[in-house]
């Protein structure tokens, strides 16, 4: 017997018990995210957001641009990363580069990618990964895939920008300066305008 009066079937009232208990949720579950990216979180061992995500991952998620400082080990990666893999889902082959994450050093691109394909694991989206030391031939191959995001530092982005012929970056929706205080401090601001313009 249902016992609630604005409901007029059991289905219906477990409807609204499933939403009441989502919106009182401090969990990842409460930003409604798709399937394949929630199964990514929860992989990971992420139960509930830090207070970073918590603030930053729904403003996101509505296209609002953001700036966030936090303490490292806070959960910054992971805040910018899943709204990216929501609003991108899933892998355009013939869409172009959709998202961009510029950090500072490779060590840091590196970290970045593998965060990328851990929560990313049950999404299709395509990374490529553009750092120094790598092989321009690799990264040549990499791009003919036609990655929706890359990883990349500055000066190897701007370099494979004017290698590869038909690389354009104006199908790009995300832009994400990783650790900008270190890409500012290190001088890469010339190429940061560059790289938007």
């Amino acid at each position: 017997m249902v016992k609630d009066p604005l409901v007029s079937s059991k289905a219906e009232l477990k409807h609204k018990q499933n939403l009441n208990k989502k919106a009182n949720s401090s969990g990842f579950e409460s930003l409604n995210l798709s399937s394949n990216v929630y199964r990514g979180i929860k992989r990971k061992g992420y139960r509930v957001p830090t207070p970073i995500q918590w603030k930053t991952m729904p403003l996101i998620l509505t296209s609002t641009d953001v700036v966030t400082m936090a303490r490292t080990g806070s959960g910054k990666t992971t805040a910018f990363l899943v709204p990216m893999l929501e609003k991108l889902r899933q892998h355009i082959p013939l869409g172009g580069v959709r998202a961009l994450i510029l950090s500072p050093t490779r060590d840091l691109a590196l970290q970045t990618l593998k965060f990328t394909k851990e929560l990313g694991r049950f999404t299709d989206v395509c990374t490529s990964l553009l750092v120094n030391s790598d092989r321009m031939e690799s990264q040549f191959e990499e791009l003919a895939q036609n990655p929706d995001i890359i990883i990349a530092t500055p000066g190897r982005l701007l370099h494979n920008l004017s290698e590869v012929e038909d690389m354009s970056l104006k199908s790009v929706e995300y832009v994400v300066f990783d650790e900008a205080d270190s890409l500012f401090g290190l001088g890469f601001a010339e190429q940061l305008y560059k790289i938007l313009t």
